[in-house]
Formats: structure tokens, C-alpha cells, sequence
């Protein structure tokens, strides 16, 4: 008995999965619009009834897809607990480590690029909610960033500069001047990055 519930969770766990990579799938190959229970599903290779028990429709599957790390590494939950955590006199450096990565990931992730442009444009909380969550629990395992005063304020513009940037980069050339399509450019932003959350400390 003990062992068919094993059995039953793992493929419960499997297809769980199966659907979560299915997103990203879709979002690749037909783009945010097309991003809904039946395509996904059909992509998936499951009934679409599955999505809406195990995640309760669309919103909640997107939900489960950034808290999976599927939408970018760094908002994923096993990322953030295997992130080491550092000494206090290393935090600003752990801060910039963090954001450096998220800046590659969402660089090197067009799919979450279109999700977030998405996200934006239909106004969807889901996503923002647990970006959230996931903040909070960098804020947890990092602690503040040393010599600020409000480090959640700091970590919105950031957030937010990271977010335009790479968003940016689809539609132009130049930001502030920097060349945003040549790997200079990116390095200049990546050591601003640096230079805010760790400077001379």
C-alpha cells in the first residue's frame, strides 16, 4: 500500500513537471498570447483537467512555474536555499552575485522576457506575488545590503533596473548610451552592479 502511494507521487510529481516545462515550451514557440489551459496541456501531452487540479487553472500554474525556477533561476526556491550564505561583512558581495546571475539568466531566457512583458501588459499579480515571496526569501538568506537604510527600497530599483534593461535590449541598441548588444556593454552594467551594492565597503 505504502508503495503505491510512492508510485502515485512520483508521477503525480512527474506530470507535475511535465506541465510546468510545457510553459516554458509554449511561450517559446507561440509567444505570451497563445499562453493557456488547452495548449498547454496538448503541449504538456496531458488532460487539461490535470492543470486545474494540480495548479487551479492558469494563474496558479504561472504562480508555481516562477516559485519552480522555470521562469528565471534565481526566483526559484531550490536556487535561493542552495545559495551559500554569507558572513555579514560579505552580504553586499552575495547581493551582487545574485542580481549579476538574474541579470544572465533573464539575458540568456527570451521565453522570460516575453513572460514578463506579458505579466505587464495583462496586469497578472500571480507572477508579481511570487517574485515577492521569492524576494523575501533572498532577503532572509542574504540579509540587508550593508550601509543602506532601506534595502527593499533598493532592491525594487534594481529589481526594476534589471527588468528594463534586459527588456530594452530587444528593441534597441543604446541605453544611457551603453551598447546594450555587445558584451562591453553588459559588463559596464554588471560592475555598476557591483560598484551599488558592494562600492568601497
Amino acid at each position: 500500500m505504502a508503495t503505491q502511494v510512492k508510485v502515485k507521487k512520483r508521477d503525480r510529481e512527474r506530470t507535475k513537471n511535465k506541465i510546468l516545462k510545457a510553459v516554458g515550451e509554449v511561450v517559446e514557440q507561440y509567444g505570451t498570447e497563445k499562453v493557456g489551459v488547452n495548449l498547454i496541456a496538448r503541449t504538456a501531452g496531458v488532460n487539461k483537467v490535470l492543470i486545474y487540479r494540480y495548479f487551479g487553472g492558469v494563474d496558479g500554474l504561472m504562480e508555481q512555474y516562477v516559485k519552480a525556477g522555470q521562469y528565471a533561476s534565481t526566483m526559484g526556491t531550490e536556487f535561493i536555499e542552495n545559495f551559500p550564505t554569507p558572513a555579514p561583512e560579505d552580504r553586499g558581495k552575495a547581493w551582487a552575485k545574485a542580481f549579476i546571475t538574474m541579470l544572465r539568466d533573464l539575458r540568456a531566457r527570451k521565453a522570460t522576457r516575453d513572460l514578463l512583458r506579458w505579466e505587464i501588459g495583462a496586469g497578472k499579480s500571480s507572477l508579481t506575488d511570487a517574485r515577492d515571496e521569492a524576494t523575501a526569501k533572498w532577503l532572509e538568506k542574504i540579509g540587508p545590503i550593508p550601509g543602506v537604510e532601506d534595502t527593499n527600497a533598493v532592491l525594487a530599483l534594481l529589481i526594476g533596473a534589471v527588468y528594463y534593461s534586459t527588456l530594452a535590449a530587444d528593441y534597441r541598441d543604446k541605453l544611457a548610451e551603453i551598447d546594450i548588444q555587445s558584451e562591453e556593454g553588459w559588463e559596464r552594467i554588471e560592475k555598476a552592479l557591483e560598484s551599488i551594492l558592494v562600492g568601497n565597503r
